[in-house]
C-alpha cells in the first residue's frame, strides 16, 4: 500500500472511545474530541512508501534533512520534517534550532493554525463519512471485509464501530492507534513543534497551499484504492515500530538516496497517479510561492514533507533547474 504521508490533524478518537461509543454516536464523538485531539492523516505503501521519512542511522558528520538558499538575505531555508515523532527525538539536530532562529517566520504545506479549527477539522472528518446509505460492508470486498473484521475482534473492537467511515479513515484511525501504542504521534511531530514554538515567540506562520485545497488534497481518495488500503494495513501494520525506528533515524541523518527510495521510488513504480498527484504536482505548485517568498526579502524558514524536497521532480531539484543555489546544511 502507501500511506503514511500526509500526518495532519485528525480528531482520531481513542481507543476507549471506540469500545465505549455506540455506533450511531461515534460520529458526534469525532466532533466532540476534535477540540482537544489531534488529527494524523499519513500516507504511504505502509511501511514503504508514504511515512517514509528516511532509514539508516546518523553519523557523526552526517548531513542534515535542511537545505539552505543563497539569498541576498542569506535567510531562507527548507526543512523536510518527519510528520510523526516520539517525545524522545528531542531535542532536534541543531540545523533545524539554528534555521529556525535566523528567520522572522515559519511557512508549512499549509496553515496550521487553521487547519486545527474545529470547522475546518470537522470538514476533513466529514470527507471520511459515508452518506447515503453506503456502508463499509457495502463498499469493501468480501475478503477485505472479513480480513479488518477479525483484525479489529483480535483487538476487542466492533467492526460495526467503523460501518460509517470510508477505508481510508478507518486505516487512518486504526494506524494511528498503532502509532500512538508506540509512543509515536504527530503531536510531536516537527510541524506541530515548530507551529507552536513560533506561536509562543511571536514569528509569522502560514502555508504554500490554501487550507481547503489542503483537504481535498488528502482525502480524495478513489474507490479503485479501497481493498488495497485495508489489506494491505493489515499485512504491513506489524511492522510499524520498526521501519519507524529506522525511518525516524535516516531523517535525522539526511539520508537523500534511502529517502526516495522508500517513498519516492516505491510509490512512483506502485502507484504512479496519486504519486503524482500528492507529490510533483504540488511541488510545481508550491514553487511560485516560493519565489514569492524569497524575492520578498523576509527570513523564511519552509517546513514541509522531507519527500518533497529529495529526488526527482522535488522542490529542491526545481529550484535548481531555475537557477537557485541550494546547499544542504551540516551538522
Amino acid at each position: 500500500m502507501w500511506f503514511w504521508k500526509l500526518s495532519y490533524r485528525f480528531p482520531i478518537p481513542t481507543e476507549s472511545d471506540l469500545q465505549a461509543t455506540p455506533r450511531g454516536a461515534l460520529g458526534d464523538k469525532l466532533g466532540m474530541t476534535l477540540f482537544g485531539q489531534e488529527i494524523k492523516l499519513i500516507m504511504k505503501r505502509l511501511i514503504i512508501a508514504f511515512i517514509t521519512i528516511v532509514l539508516l542511522s546518523t553519523a557523526v558528520y552526517a548531513e542534515s534533512s535542511v537545505w539552505k538558499l543563497d539569498t541576498d538575505n542569506g535567510s531562507f531555508y527548507l526543512a523536510g520534517s518527519c510528520h510523526v515523532l516520539r517525545k524522545s527525538d528531542y531535542p532536534l539536530p541543531d540545523e533545524f534550532e539554528s534555521a529556525y532562529d535566523d528567520v522572522d517566520q515559519v511557512i508549512f504545506e499549509t496553515d496550521i493554525e487553521a487547519l486545527m479549527s474545529p470547522d475546518i477539522q470537522l470538514l476533513l472528518v466529514s470527507k471520511g463519512m459515508y452518506t447515503g446509505g453506503n456502508t463499509l460492508e457495502k463498499k469493501l470486498s468480501k475478503k477485505a471485509y472479513d480480513s479488518l473484521t477479525e483484525y479489529c475482534r483480535d483487538r476487542s473492537m466492533s467492526i460495526d464501530l467503523f460501518q460509517s467511515f470510508k477505508p481510508w479513515m478507518v486505516t487512518m484511525i486504526l494506524l494511528v492507534l498503532e502509532l500512538e501504542k508506540n509512543g509515536i504521534s504527530s503531536a510531536d511531530g516537527l510541524d506541530m513543534y515548530f507551529s507552536n514554538k513560533a506561536k509562543k515567540d511571536g514569528k509569522q506562520t502560514g502555508g504554500l497551499e490554501d487550507v481547503y485545497k489542503h483537504i481535498e488534497l488528502v482525502s480524495s481518495f478513489e474507490e479503485e484504492f479501497d481493498d488495497s488500503i485495508v489489506e494491505s494495513f493489515i499485512e504491513e501494520v506489524g511492522e510499524v515500530p520498526v521501519i519507524m525506528e529506522g525511518l525516524i533515524k535516516s531523517w535525522k541523518a539526511g539520508d537523500e538516496v534511502g529517502i526516495d527510495e522508500y517513498l519516492s521510488d516505491n510509490m512512483r513504480k506502485e502507484f504512479p497517479q496519486l504519486y503524482k498527484r500528492l507529490l510533483t504536482d504540488r511541488n510545481r505548485d508550491w514553487v511560485p510561492h516560493l519565489e514569492t517568498l524569497i524575492g520578498s526579502g523576509e527570513r523564511t524558514l519552509v517546513i514541509v514533507g522531507v519527500g518533497h524536497l529529495v529526488g526527482e521532480g522535488s522542490v529542491i531539484s526545481l529550484l535548481k533547474s531555475r537557477g537557485y543555489k541550494v546547499k544542504k546544511c551540516k551538522s
